[in-house]
């Protein structure tokens, strides 16, 4: 027979040392955030990783600079300066498309099987958007010296400025992506922020020693620079396309990111379209008005549309609490609209207070020289209405995933843009035609979320 040995008896738990228990670090107290603002201020942060405080500063030394720049520049250059600055602003569009799309679109849910895509588009969302912002400021390096003498900037400083312009904001889009995946964001705020109070005293005295607008896009060029720090301070040896191509082969990312594309066109078009064609219409010398430009008219137009925008840009932090809220969901609730009826709310009592102080807010901007933009602003006020439904169905769209509703708004405002730029030959045209534009959009855009509901009744 085998013998079997015995096994060593296992301790008792007696004989066991007791183990240590660990030392709990002492915690700190929680702080509760009193106050309403406080609160306010707390709760975007927390749902859109940004700022607000940081948004007030940047429209308050923005709208700063365009109190200075309409007092101090000569009649003329003011409507130039906005021209040349929504011409900036248009071409730059791509560039922001393509980082707004890869931040979103990395940030939402995706099935597992994605997993190995989402970490290659993860490591070289940096150099994607880098290569397509390169390849958008190379075409418009192409195409602006013909189109800018369309939109009636055909002084050769002028159009040399705002081409070096384009080149410093897509550069800035650069420098904001490369923070984010270095995550060094509160650096990318602090040169913002920077660069707006050095366009602010550099404009300021650039605008006062030669009252041009070429003057004041010098100064946007010079404090741009800061901005691009960033992207200076990268070594990147690493050659781009391999990497832009294969990101750029999945379709489930070529479709967000041509909504994105087209909500962001929409969204700037259908804000600022008709400051980017005014100058060709009733700013330079045509046969509409007999080679006779009245300065005043398009300076006037000019301040009157900066305070209408001012409405809508102003309303845009309810409308990221929008997106970032909804875009969490699957199916719209009752709850994720929240912030859309804030939005229309806030949309319209800001409509009715901008139509009753526009003398007040006028002579702020204007000086003497306020009567034009004092008789305006009561109706830019009521064209925004529209235009600020339209931002909305926008960011609601896109944070849905409602595609078709993304690329209907694109195509409309593509049909605004050639509208206005077509008929608006003076400024109480301009308006009536933008008005009717709007509500035209606006019908498209619920027709055809109309129809796609229907179709998934039973």
């Amino acid at each position: 027979m085998k013998k079997i040995k015995a096994q060593p008896r296992r301790p008792s738990a007696k004989a066991r040392p007791a183990p240590r228990k660990k030392k709990k670090k002492p915690s700190l107290p929680k702080v509760a955030v009193r106050g309403p603002l406080p609160r306010a201020l707390s709760f975007f942060q927390k749902e859109t990783d940004q700022s607000l405080l940081f948004w007030a500063a940047i429209a308050l030394l923005n709208f700063s600079a365009q109190i200075i720049f309409r007092h101090e520049l000569a009649p003329g250059a003011f409507g130039r300066l906005n021209t040349a600055l929504g011409i900036v602003g248009l071409v730059t569009v791509p560039a922001l498309s393509f980082h707004l799309a890869l931040t979103h679109y990395l940030a939402q849910k995706h099935a597992p099987v994605r997993g190995e895509y989402l970490r290659q588009l993860r490591a070289s969302a940096s150099i994607v958007v880098q290569t397509f912002a390169w390849i958008s400021v190379a075409l418009s390096f192409l195409l602006l010296p013909l189109v800018l003498p369309m939109l009636g900037l055909r002084h050769f400083p002028i159009c040399l400025f705002t081409i070096l312009n384009v080149l410093i904001a897509t550069g800035s889009i650069v420098s904001a992506a490369i923070c984010q995946s270095k995550k060094q964001l509160p650096l990318w705020t602090l040169l913002l922020v920077g660069a707006a109070v050095i366009r602010l005293i550099l404009g300021g005295g650039l605008a006062w020693w030669q009252p041009w607008a070429e003057s004041v896009l010098a100064a946007f060029l010079l404090a741009g620079l800061i901005t691009l720090i960033p992207t200076l301070r990268q070594i990147e040896v690493e050659p781009a396309w391999t990497k832009t191509w294969q990101s750029m082969r999945d379709r489930d990312f070529l479709i967000y990111l041509g909504a994105t594309f087209s909500v962001v066109l929409a969204l700037f078009l259908f804000s600022s379209a008709d400051r980017i064609v005014a100058q060709s219409w009733f700013g330079s010398p045509t046969n509409n008005n007999l080679g006779f430009v009245n300065w005043v008219d398009i300076d006037g137009y000019q301040t009157a549309g900066l305070l209408g925008r001012g409405l809508l840009w102003g309303t845009q932090p309810l409308l990221l609490l929008l997106f970032a809220q909804r875009s969490r969901l699957h199916h719209t609730t009752l709850a994720s609209l929240k912030f859309f009826w804030i939005y229309l709310g806030a949309l319209l009592f800001g409509a009715l207070l901008l139509g009753l102080l526009g003398r007040p807010l006028s002579w702020i901007f204007c000086g003497a020289d306020y009567q034009v933009s004092a008789g305006l602003v009561p109706t830019f006020a009521m064209v925004m209405v529209p235009l600020g439904l339209l931002q909305a169905l926008a960011i609601f769209s896109l944070a849905s995933r409602r595609y078709p509703e993304c690329f209907v708004l694109g195509v409309s405002s593509v049909a605004y843009l050639i509208l206005l730029y077509n008929v608006g030959r003076r400024p109480e045209l301009m308006l009536a035609y933008m008005f009717g534009g709007a509500l035209c959009s606006l019908m498209m855009v619920l027709f055809v979320g109309v129809v796609r509901w229907g179709r998934q009744q039973p």
